[in-house]
């Protein structure tokens, strides 16, 4: 049987990646920086190495500064159990889900062993890509990320706009100076305070008294 490591694989990513994005180091992880944000791609992989292994996406997510600047500021003031550390984490996401034509259902079962089964997976995996250009594209402004996030029922919010979605919602509110900022902000404190959840209602206060300063 031949040999399929994870170097011949990250050669396949490579060629499927926009030369302008970089691989970060040892990992299909790769970032194109533009001025106020980071593109983000990132292989979903189920690995059979050193035989195969089945790529079943491509993750396209985005960092965009505005935002998690506010938001790392704030947490090192007022930190948060689950997020003592920003560590750069997305701001929004998903944009590699439901592309339309992509035969998922071919990803999640085929094998890439050799350039031969790449072939077979490398139509689907260059809609993806394509559909994340225009992810980034169509998502390039902080107006139109939040009038896309008030149009998604609640519970999706969250798989759009990244966890805590609430307090990223609260910034971009702010940023875009939607009409509705401070009821909404003013409602998050409230909901907190009436849970009695402490290090939640300083976080949220602390946040808000930071997006009124500004």
């Amino acid at each position: 049987m031949a040999v399929y490591n994870k170097k011949d694989f990250l050669v396949h990513a490579d060629s499927v990646v926009p030369t302008d994005f970089k691989r970060m180091g040892n990992e299909p992880y790769y970032v194109k920086r533009v001025v106020d944000r980071e593109l983000r791609m990132l292989f979903s992989l189920r690995q059979y190495y050193p035989h195969s292994v089945v790529i079943r996406g491509i993750m396209v997510n985005v960092y965009i500064d505005a935002i998690e600047n506010i938001f790392d500021e704030v947490l090192r003031i007022s930190p948060l159990a689950d997020y003592t550390s920003n560590e750069k984490k997305d701001t929004i996401g998903g944009g590699g889900y439901n592309i339309s034509g992509v035969n998922y259902a071919l990803l999640d079962v085929q094998d890439v062993e050799d350039d031969t089964t790449f072939a077979i997976v490398l139509p689907e995996l260059e809609k993806i890509v394509d559909g994340a250009l225009q992810f980034y594209n169509t998502f390039s402004t902080l107006q139109a990320i939040h009038g896309h996030l008030e149009t998604l029922p609640l519970m999706q919010m969250g798989n759009f706009l990244q966890q805590p979605m609430p307090y990223r919602r609260m910034i971009l509110k702010k940023l875009v100076e939607a009409p509705d900022y401070e009821t909404y902000a003013q409602s998050i404190i409230n909901h907190y305070t009436s849970e009695n959840l402490s290090e939640e209602i300083a976080f949220a206060t602390t946040l808000k008294a930071k997006l009124d300063s500004l």
